[in-house]
């Protein structure tokens, strides 16, 4: 969620909460650095060390995002970046997977190209995909990180803009400022609660009649056909049901940020 520390506030550790819902079959812990904030990895690391399990961190929207210094994507066992057309550098589709681990990189490289034996032509070691980069996407990407400190400077600064201009707006809960936490804003997310006086569905129909695009926050996996399961996930339930992202393009201006965020403020009831 873009408040992942909200456990804290409930009195319960992050490590208690995800502890509960761990199984016998349970190999990995999947946490997810969503709309460019860190999810708090000290608790998560020290669970997987307890259980012996896996720990892959989904980076997908969260490039140059920090976790008490340390780049999101380099603290788990392996990370993984979306380059998708809409991720904060892209190459127009794809990803790639970061690790330390020198055997889990080899087996990522034969898995990615067919599952092919590195010593015996067409001879497939593994049950491999077609997941190669071509050379013309590699070549945006290289030219995309050549800009990438630039790219987050602007995100933060729209997102700054963005938060001292709705910080007085009753019933918007804005992303929470965590010490040693750097968040990229992938998108600026907002929560509103009863304060605001609509639900974020009604205010996305507002922004939409003002010309202005939005997106609702993500539905929980756990509500999905295929994965369905009654209950025990209320805070990702209150999210999806609360949360909306703004416009957050780079290429916006401070001007498109105060048109926003006025309609936003005469939207309020």
């Amino acid at each position: 969620s873009p408040q992942p520390y909200v456990y804290r506030a409930m009195g319960r550790s992050i490590f208690e909460v995800t502890e509960e819902k761990l199984t016998k079959n349970t190999r990995a812990i999947l946490p997810v650095h969503i709309y460019g904030q860190p999810a708090d990895m000290d608790p998560i690391m020290a669970l997987a060390k307890k259980h012996s399990l896996t720990v892959i961190e989904d980076a997908a929207q969260a490039h140059g995002a920090l976790y008490n210094d340390r780049q999101v994507g380099s603290i788990g066992d392996a990370g993984a970046f979306s380059f998708f057309g809409n991720k904060i550098i892209t190459t127009g589709e794809g990803g790639m997977i970061t690790t330390d681990d020198a055997e889990l990189a080899h087996k990522a490289r034969l898995l990615r190209n067919h599952g092919m034996s590195e010593t015996r032509t067409y001879w497939h070691d593994h049950l491999g995909f077609n997941y190669r980069m071509t050379n013309l996407q590699a070549a945006i990407g290289v030219a995309q990180l050549e800009r990438i400190d630039e790219i987050l400077k602007t995100k933060i600064a729209l997102a700054q803009r963005y938060k001292n201009l709705l910080k007085d707006v009753p019933g918007v809960i804005q992303p929470p400022d965590v010490p040693g936490i750097k968040n990229v804003y992938w998108m600026y997310s907002i929560r509103l609660d009863e304060k605001f006086g609509m639900t974020a569905e009604a205010l996305q129909k507002v922004l939409r009649e003002n010309e202005i695009d939005s997106r609702p926050f993500f539905i929980p996996v756990h509500e999905l056909p295929m994965y369905e399961e009654k209950g025990g996930y209320p805070v990702s339930t209150e999210l999806s049901k609360t949360g909306l992202s703004l416009p957050s393009s780079p290429k916006l201006t401070h001007e498109d940020i105060d048109r926003i965020t006025s309609v936003v403020r005469k939207a309020t009831g």
